[in-house]
């Protein structure tokens, strides 16, 4: 047994085990050095791993800023209702990386964004683009993004000639019975301004008006100076000009007032035959008929079916005028043109600053000749007498012993009395224009008997004259 022992001592102490021995400053700096070197070691390879992530919820979108962007290039920018849209929506984004990467990354440290270049085309109108997400300072980080695209409106900036051609004026009084405010007819300085925005808000606006603040009644004719203006599109509405550029702010605006006045319209005539007096006369003015269509109207002061006209006019003097009338007379017409069945022109006078809102520049005149008659007479020329010869000359009749063919008009019981002895006729010579010796042809004057009334001479007839200087 001692024996088995010793053997096996002796086969132990053979082998190859470390021996102790006392450990040195540099063995115990090699094992700081290695456990250091194994925890670092460690550390980076679990920082450098690719799966951590971090989450945020409702953010926000940074406003766009197009300029530099691809879009920009394109000269699109954003609708102000597309871009009020993008400002509203919230954004929840999943972002992943390495712990060194993303793990200290708060909400201040990234930002959301639109991507204005990669997707987008050189069209207005609807685009969709992705919505990505970054660190403040532009690095780019990996997200899972809800939403992960959002639909923009996009538009140019153009530039439009628009005119200007409305005015609001609320504070502004007149009385709408005496005086009318010209509305088509407003002079507005500048007429059209250039407009610069988007080309859709551009496509609607129509024109611009011009709102007048001014207090006060309108009397007369006015200008106006303005900043307040409005975008109006076709069908009257206000646009918003907050993305729109204009070439002035500054307006002035001519109000034409107008003064109205409806009247009757009336009528004179001249040149009467002698021996008719105001009884004669009256009745004449009775028969006259103005004409206009298949109507016909009497003269004011002879009836109350009279034919009315509007007058316009922006003149204060001629408003003072037509005040003071009590009808709108037509032009003169003679007396010796009222024949019966034939219809005259009666000519409106224009007059300075006048207008006719009717666009009515003459009527008709006739004579009511249901009760007239014509008959025709004839007369010796030896029986007309030359009334106010001058000394200096010789008158002879052409024809002393020839007929005259006058033609009278009147009521058949007026004219079954006249015979042609019963007239008179006669030349004033006052009325020639005797400058030299010649033949003239002075029209005669036909007077009936002074006992009837209402019988004149139709188309009176001429007499041919030889005149001579007296020897």
């Amino acid at each position: 047994m001692k024996e088995t022992k010793s053997t096996l001592a002796k086969f132990l102490s053979a082998l190859p085990f470390p021996q102790k021995h006392k450990l040195k400053r540099s063995d115990i700096t090699l094992m700081i050095l290695s456990f250091v070197c194994a925890l670092f070691l460690w550390v980076y390879i679990a920082s450098s791993t690719l799966d951590f992530q971090t989450q945020f919820s409702k953010l926000t979108i940074k406003e766009p800023e197009l300029t530099a962007t691809k879009a920009g290039r394109f000269g699109l920018q954003l609708l102000p209702e597309s871009l009020e849209e993008i400002l509203a929506t919230n954004v929840d984004c999943t972002i992943y990386g390495t712990r060194a990467s993303i793990g200290g990354l708060s909400r201040s440290d990234i930002e959301v964004y639109i991507d204005f270049d990669s997707n987008v085309t050189d069209m207005i109108g609807i685009q969709t683009l992705p919505i990505k997400v970054r660190t403040i300072n532009g690095a780019q980080l990996e997200a899972e993004i809800s939403p992960s695209s959002i639909s923009v409106d996009m538009d140019r900036t153009t530039t439009k000639e628009i005119p200007v051609t409305a005015a609001q004026y609320p504070n502004l009084t007149y009385d709408p019975k005496d005086t009318i405010i010209q509305d088509d007819a407003f002079i507005f300085t500048p007429s059209k301004i250039s407009v610069t925005g988007p080309s859709k808000q551009l496509e609607m606006l129509d024109h611009i008006r011009v709102n007048i603040n001014d207090s006060g009644e309108l009397i007369e004719t006015q200008i106006f100076e303005s900043g307040d203006f409005s975008c109006i599109d076709a069908d009257g509405n206000p646009l918003d000009s907050s993305a729109l550029e204009m070439t002035t702010n500054r307006f002035s605006v001519k109000i034409p007032v107008c003064y109205s006045r409806t009247l009757p319209v009336g009528l004179t005539i001249t040149n009467f035959p002698a021996g008719f007096d105001e009884e004669i006369i009256a009745s004449i003015y009775k028969r006259i008929r103005l004409v206009t269509g298949k109507d016909e109207y009497v003269l004011p002061k002879y009836g109350d079916h009279n034919l009315m006209i509007t007058i316009e006019t922006s003149d204060p003097a001629q408003k003072d005028t037509l005040d003071n009338q009590t009808s709108y007379d037509l032009q003169a017409i003679p007396f010796s043109d009222l024949i019966p069945g034939k219809l005259n022109e009666g000519i409106i006078p224009t007059g300075a600053a006048l207008v006719f809102p009717d666009n009515i520049s003459s009527v008709k005149v006739k004579l009511d000749d249901t009760d007239l008659e014509t008959k025709k007479l004839w007369i010796k020329n030896s029986d007309i007498k030359l009334q106010n010869m001058d000394a200096r000359y010789n008158y002879e009749l052409k024809s002393p012993n020839g007929n005259t063919q006058i033609t009278l008009c009147g009521t058949a019981e007026e004219l079954e009395q006249i015979e042609s002895d019963d007239i008179t006729a006669y030349v004033n010579l006052t009325n020639t224009n005797v400058s030299e010796e010649g033949e003239y042809t002075p029209t005669i004057t036909v007077a009936p008997p002074k006992t009837l009334y209402g019988v004149w001479a139709l188309n009176p007839p001429s007499l041919a004259i030889d005149i001579k200087l007296a020897t």
